[in-house]
């Protein structure tokens, strides 16, 4: 199996999201929220780069979750981002912590992937604890397949374990998204498209793997 790169990243909310302390983290929502979206990277970590066509992933990963954030609003349901904007750094822990704080159903770490060999790119969702993080990361990779590799040279990566800090510290069901690979000449063309209408497909399918499973 080939062994993708991971870098494990940072999120968004309408406001400077709060530093998590010791005692856990304050909820950048009012009320708490449903669902909490977290952007990959952010801050010091750009993330997975594609220099030919300008890309990190860590503003893809925000892009991607302020669509999904709108699709899921937009259906009623109260969603929080842990990072706002390019200059929030947190550690992998913090975001589950919010997640926590929040009182969340469901958490979402949204990331994009990248590998030596350029040929590959598939979708795979990572869950942290077998049991209903298991199940969400299957309820959401099977929408990620569904609504993105047809007419694509995206296949499916399926599920896989991975002890991430953020997943492990979610008390709720919790899934890592890889939605694609940045280091796919291919698919980084789509992502650069300036209509976004990649990312939109990404942030659709995200969306309705959240709300299949809620």
């Amino acid at each position: 199996m080939l062994v993708a790169l991971l870098v494990v990243g940072l999120a968004t909310v309408l406001v400077a999201p709060p530093r998590p302390g010791d005692d856990g983290a304050v909820c950048p929502t009012a009320g708490g929220a449903v669902v909490v979206l977290d952007p990959g990277h952010g801050g010091v970590d750009p993330g997975a780069l594609n220099p030919t066509y300008g890309l990190a992933e860590a503003d893809l990963n925000l892009a991607i979750a302020e669509r999904v954030a709108a699709i899921l609003r937009a259906g009623g349901r109260t969603v929080a981002l842990t990072r706002a904007d390019g200059l929030t750094t947190l550690g992998n822990s913090e975001r589950g912590a919010i997640a926590n704080a929040c009182g969340a159903e469901v958490f979402v770490s949204i990331h994009l992937n990248s590998f030596t060999s350029p040929e590959v790119n598939y979708a795979k969702s990572f869950w942290g604890r077998a049991g209903k993080d298991s199940a969400f990361a299957g309820a959401v990779q099977a929408a990620l397949t569904a609504g993105l590799a047809p007419g694509t040279d995206l296949t499916d990566g399926g599920t896989e374990q991975f002890e991430s800090g953020a997943l492990l510290r979610a008390a709720m069901p919790a899934v890592l998204v890889e939605a694609a690979f940045l280091t796919n000449p291919a698919e980084a063309a789509r992502l650069a498209d300036p209509s976004g209408a990649r990312l939109d497909q990404i942030a659709r399918a995200v969306a309705a793997g959240v709300e299949g499973w809620l």
